[in-house]
């Protein structure tokens, strides 16, 4: 029998951490992979394209850095026919280029550029690591530091950063903007807008030619991360975690966030029409106002929608401690290993003043939940079905920390909830919806996730119909492992056929005889 290997002694530029061992090890790999291997049947009304985004590190990072700052690697499955073809490339960023190019890490530690190699302080700080949507004939690599990268959507080539041309004065753009089908405008924000440090918040909308409306500036009760928000007819409400960031702390070599156990989770409360008088008695035209709850981290939201009487609902995963230990408050204090978490709804009041405290959220699922994602055609209504990851606890462990190896549908009705177990040894990732039809009823339709297989270190693609939501239709298999995402979304053929062609139609219209409309990319 062969001896094990032995590689003690040996040392390694890669520094040693959780998020860079094991299934988290860097992929590094950019290629095709034709007709993966597909286990049952894809049915062939799917036809579109996954795409997804992971952090992947392409050269040693800084020791002290977190798992938030990988390089944005973009995954994209094209599923034709019940056929899937596979394309892996970095999004070409100032920073990826620049790190490349000198072989070894520039940046130092999660945007804090006081750590960073004076020769780079001046160079854009993001990797476009956090979600891809498509909009504007624009397909966007976003990260919340900064400004989107414009990728193509085939070749997952790199083209542009901020394609949308300084319209807006602001330095970020939200990894979570939201599409209103209603309206058909995307809602954005930024937070530290005007510059590191600050509590400036923009927010304003896209509308299918990329054309800015409805540019407002508001200020944050304290400069937190605003990771995720929530659209209804008349509203954004911006979600606000308790962390905190102080630039002292930063020009100190030490993280741009801390946890703090004295902030609690906050609501801020936006009309998305500055000009137009809100419609609840007592808000003037450009009131804002902020509500809070007790200290916890509510990470990612699920639907929300408004009532006449003045009512705000939203839903939000929520977990009651620091769901990131590599942030710690400035005391060290770790969080508890067994932190619950669970998925609620929260009744916002818009008659009560700025500064009130919102009631107790209503528990709908009471086991640890992230990741929710509605059918999308109904945003700013009421969600009847909510898609989630969550923890399937087979020995009593509940800790959003054990991690997440099922999938739940959610009848926010009924209160019924149907559940995909991944197996032993398996974690699942952010599931995306995708309807039967055009204009199938809400929740209609199938869902895809990611699967990582621990014990084996590769991955599948689930399809699971909402008809029959425990038992899959199909595995896609990829023969490697990739690293986990961090968002994804699926970008159906049709509604990109329809997107081009409005758009050169906006084109063909402004055109005056003086020039030729240039071919789209």
């Amino acid at each position: 029998m062969d001896a094990a290997i032995d590689y003690r002694g040996l040392q390694s530029r890669w520094p040693a951490a959780a998020d860079l061992a094991g299934s988290q090890a860097p992929c590094r790999i950019e290629g095709e992979i034709k007709d993966l291997v597909v286990l049952g049947t894809i049915p062939s009304a799917i036809d579109g394209t996954f795409y997804r985004v992971m952090t992947d590190p392409a050269v040693p990072p800084h020791p002290n850095n977190v798992p938030l700052d990988g390089d944005g690697n973009i995954s994209a499955f094209r599923i034709r026919n019940g056929r899937v073809d596979m394309k892996m490339r970095y999004v070409e960023t100032e920073r990826y280029k620049l790190e490349r190019k000198a072989g070894k890490a520039l940046f130092g530690l999660y945007r804090n550029p006081y750590t960073h190699h004076p020769c780079v302080r001046a160079a854009v700080d993001s990797t476009a690591n956090t979600n891809v949507v498509y909009w504007a004939d624009h397909f966007l690599a976003l990260k919340e530091g900064g400004l989107p990268y414009a990728v193509d959507p085939d070749t997952l080539e790199t083209l542009s950063y901020d394609p949308f041309r300084g319209q807006v004065k602001a330095k970020t753009f939200t990894a979570h903007p939201k599409v209103d089908p209603y309206t058909d405008e995307l809602v954005v924000y930024g937070y530290e807008a005007k510059g590191l440090g600050t509590t400036d918040i923009v927010l304003y909308s896209l509308d299918r030619g990329g054309n800015k409306h409805n540019e407002q500036w508001i200020q944050s009760p304290w400069t937190a991360p605003i990771h995720d928000c929530v659209i209804t007819t008349n509203w954004i409400v911006l979600v606000l975690w308790p962390f905190e960031a102080d630039v002292d702390r930063m020009k100190a070599g030490k993280h741009h966030w801390a946890w703090s156990y004295d902030r609690p989770a906050t609501f801020v409360v936006v009309p998305r029409r500055p000009a137009s008088t809100p419609p609840v008695p007592g808000w003037s035209p450009g009131e804002y106002r902020t509500y809070s709850w007790n200290n916890a981290m509510l990470i990612h939201t699920g639907g929300a929608w408004e009532t006449e009487d003045g009512k705000l609902y939203l839903e939000t995963s929520r977990v009651h401690d620091n769901a990131f230990p590599f942030f710690p408050p400035v005391d060290g204090r770790m969080p508890e290993p067994d932190a619950k978490a669970d998925y609620v709804r929260w009744e916002i009041d818009l008659s009560k003043p700025t500064g009130s405290s919102v009631p107790d959220p209503f528990v709908m699922l009471d086991i640890p939940s992230e990741f929710p994602r509605t059918d999308e055609r109904f945003l700013t209504r009421k969600n009847e079905t909510v898609f989630l990851n969550v923890h399937i606890h087979q020995n009593g462990a509940q800790s959003i920390f054990h991690g997440l190896n099922g999938l739940a549908m959610h009848n926010t009705t009924s209160g019924e909830t149907s559940w995909f177990y991944a197996g032993e040894d398996s974690l699942v990732q952010e599931p995306i919806f995708i309807p039967r039809s055009p204009d199938a009823s809400e929740g209609d339709g199938w869902v895809i996730a990611m699967i990582e297989r621990q014990r084996a270190h590769r991955n599948d693609l689930v399809v699971v119909d909402t008809k029959e939501f425990a038992k899959p239709i199909a595995f896609i298999q990829l023969p490697m492992h990739v690293k986990a995402q961090v968002h994804g979304n699926w970008v159906d053929s049709r509604s990109r056929t329809q997107t081009c062609s409005l758009v050169r139609e906006m084109a063909e219209s402004s055109i005056s005889g003086h020039g030729a409309l240039e071919p789209l990319v």
